[in-house]
């Protein structure tokens, strides 16, 4: 169990927000009203250039036998540094989408929605506006984790979204094995099932390790 709560917050539904979670404290992403979904960056807050790689994670947990694409236990940084930046200590709904490192952007909502640029937020947007207190910009965001995010793999290649079946109690529990400058997006999809066609907050919990 975490220790003692050291700060909370909550992300307003279709926006993000950047923070620091220093090493041994423990960073909870949980619902506030249930069925949405996240998009979370993370870097060395140390030195930004070292950022989470999903498709690294993906391919270390399996190997090793912690995890797979649905949930894995330890959040690795990008080759060639490959250290662990976060384990998981809890994960009270694990079925995530944590092979795919992409998010929905302007370039998105354009393709599959016939949307024009400019008219709808996309978590591409907000993450860069949540990095950009700490001096990065968009181009910095590397992969993210999908929090939350219900996705079918078929063998052709193929996915396919679903309603994210989350609920209002749900958390995932990480804790930082660095200092980690962390970037999360309450995804604004409500043109897709990402979220059940809907936007909402996400809260933000920090306890001590």
């Amino acid at each position: 169990m975490p220790g003692k709560l050291l700060e909370e917050f909550v992300i307003p539904a279709r926006y993000g927000r950047g923070f620091v979670v220093e090493k041994g404290q423990v960073l909870r992403i949980a619902q506030v009203e249930g069925g949405q979904v996240g998009d979370c960056a993370f870097f060395n807050a140390d030195d930004p250039k070292e950022t989470f790689h999903c498709g690294q994670s993906w391919a270390i947990n399996v190997t090793a036998g912690t995890g797979t694409s649905k949930a894995f236990k330890y959040f690795y940084s990008k080759p060639p540094r490959e250290n662990v930046m976060l384990t998981v200590l809890e994960d009270t709904y694990p079925n995530h989408w944590g092979n795919m490192g992409g998010r929905c952007s302007t370039r998105l909502y354009e393709i599959r929605d016939n949307l024009p640029p400019g008219s709808h937020r996309s978590c591409q947007e907000n993450l860069r506006e949540a990095v950009e207190p700490f001096g990065l910009t968009g181009d910095d965001v590397m992969d993210v984790f999908n929090v939350f995010m219900n996705v079918d793999l078929f063998t052709d290649g193929s996915f396919k979204i679903l309603p994210t079946e989350v609920g209002p109690d749900d958390h995932i529990d990480l804790r930082a094995e660095m200092n980690v400058l962390a970037a999360v997006s309450a995804c604004p999809a409500d043109t897709s099932p990402t979220n059940n066609f809907r936007s909402a907050p996400l809260a933000i919990r920090i306890f001590e390790g």
